[in-house]
């Protein structure tokens, strides 16, 4: 029987202890250099997590954690969206149920705020992270086939240099700490020769060429009112072509 996953999001202050429990041990499982606290730490600061069940024994196989920040552009209000801790089981790679339920979360964001500009803020340790939003939205930064607008760039600046302190250089966009730092473990997300023909990989590589040391690139995507339905078509044109 293939195995398939479905999504809920739900608020971090309703998690059971179990539920948090098996989250700390799938993290643990694909991540090192991290503890039970610091774990903790990071989810009761946000405000909702994608919870990713197996579809038949509901089994916890996946989760992302999610913080909503309100910023100012330009004077303006805008909405951002920042995850945290993200791990999905390797026997579901492939599944769409977290990009489905994640874009589900911004669109409802985006439509309860139709005027208000709604931002993914994303930092990514491995490739893997870092093309869910490369693949996915048409605006996103950095990437190789353009320079960073000034606009994106400052709002980047603003909420990763409050956030991460010292810990964050502007200059590079890469987040990083003195010492051991939570880290993928060895073989979760290696980049291949063969994969390094992807622009997209390369790019990530050159850009954050330590990402085995726990180092993390800093990204922003914005989500549009058409995100959703552009998403639908794609994958519908994927599985036609299969």
């Amino acid at each position: 029987m293939r195995k398939a996953l479905t999504a809920s999001t739900v608020r971090v202050k309703k998690l059971k202890r179990p539920e948090i429990e098996r989250m700390y041990q799938l993290f643990s499982e694909y991540y090192q250099n991290h503890t039970l606290e610091t774990f903790e730490h990071d989810l009761y600061e946000k405000n909702h997590v994608i919870i990713l069940r197996d579809k038949h024994d509901r089994s916890i196989q996946g989760f992302s954690t999610l913080l909503r920040v309100p910023l100012k552009k330009a004077g303006k209000n805008v909405l951002g969206v920042y995850s945290g801790d993200t791990v999905t089981n390797k026997e579901y790679w492939g599944s769409p149920a977290l990009g489905i339920e994640f874009l589900k979360y911004l669109w409802k964001l985006k439509m309860k705020r139709p005027g208000t500009a709604v931002y993914w803020f994303l930092i990514s340790k491995g490739y893997k992270t870092y093309l869910l939003m490369a693949n996915n939205f048409a605006y996103h930064y950095p990437r190789h086939d353009q320079p960073t607008p000034p606009e994106y760039k400052t709002l980047m600046n603003e909420f990763y240099a409050k956030k991460f302190g010292e810990h964050y250089h502007a200059d590079t966009g890469i987040i990083a700490y003195e010492g051991r730092s939570c880290a993928l473990r060895e073989h979760v997300a290696d980049i291949t020769p063969e994969l390094l023909q992807e622009p997209r990989v390369a790019f990530f590589q050159k850009q954050n060429p330590k990402w085995q040391d726990g180092h993390e690139l800093t990204c922003i995507a914005k989500m549009t009112v058409w995100m959703p339905f552009k998403y639908a078509l794609k994958k519908t044109f994927q599985v036609r072509r299969k």
